[in-house]
């Protein structure tokens, strides 16, 4: 359960740095309960990490030419890969997935008959059918985020 929210929360942030917005400011933090949090606004104890959020916009409509001459063909401009930045910031959220994945693991492989919090706030025992699907989510995990 905490991967999946681990897991949607960083694609989650991972969408909002993708897809960018004009003046938009993006803030990441770690909450108190070790997650980490992607947001517009700031934390209340305002210790975050601002993210520079690429933005994109329209080029200028062309000119028509006024001698009636054709117009030579523009080179195509080179798409642009992802900077430094954000693949640091990639790497940095592949890591934190990868660190949450293996403590996920290690709690379902030793949870035994304990209590389980749900995302609702109750507790519940989880049946050894979920705690085997919880360590198979887990190890998916681990696969797709930690290097080998």
């Amino acid at each position: 359960m905490i991967h999946m929210v681990i897991r949607t929360a960083s694609l989650l942030g991972l969408a909002l740095l993708l897809v960018g917005s004009a003046e938009a400011r993006m803030y990441r933090w770690v909450d108190d309960s070790g997650m980490t949090v992607y947001s517009q606004s700031p934390p209340p104890s305002g210790e975050a990490t601002e993210i520079k959020v690429n933005t994109s916009t329209a080029a200028p409509p062309e000119k028509p030419s006024t001698d009636g001459q054709a117009k030579e063909a523009a080179a195509p401009e080179k798409p642009a890969g992802p900077t430094k930045a954000e693949i640091e910031e990639s790497n940095k959220i592949k890591a934190d997935n990868c660190k949450a994945a293996t403590s996920n693991l290690s709690l379902y492989e030793n949870l035994g008959n304990k209590l389980v919090k749900t995302p609702d706030g109750l507790y519940k025992r989880l049946t050894e059918e979920e705690r085997q699907q919880k360590i198979q989510e887990s190890k998916k995990g681990i696969e797709e985020y930690c290097d080998k």
